[in-house]
């Protein structure tokens, strides 16, 4: 069964929306290239929390791209982790039971 990875944070004091978005962009290569990436989405509700959602094909493959998150050998990740309060930050792994079409 895949995993659902989902990551709350909050952005760090003076970030807009639009630069939150670019960070998260400008990481989808390092998401994209790891084994296992199935798909990514990106959510905030009205009062300022962030969600990244990311399925992969197993835990073992989550926990891989969770070790492998470096942006000093991976700098396309340095603009997402510069916004993100760090503090606020959750991840949680969830095994998919169901699915819909």
């Amino acid at each position: 069964m895949s995993v659902i990875e989902i990551v709350r944070f909050r952005l760090n004091a003076g970030v807009t929306s639009t630069q939150a978005t670019a960070a998260w962009e400008k990481s989808q290569s390092f998401v994209q290239s790891q084994p296992g990436f199935l798909r990514r989405r990106l959510a905030t509700t009205s009062d300022g929390e962030w969600l990244d959602e990311v399925e992969w094909e197993s835990l073992d493959h989550a926990h891989a791209a969770s070790a492998a998150f470096d942006p000093e050998a991976h700098p396309e990740l340095m603009d997402l982790v510069a916004i993100l309060d760090q503090t606020s930050m959750t991840m949680t792994h969830y095994t998919i039971q169901g699915r819909s079409s």
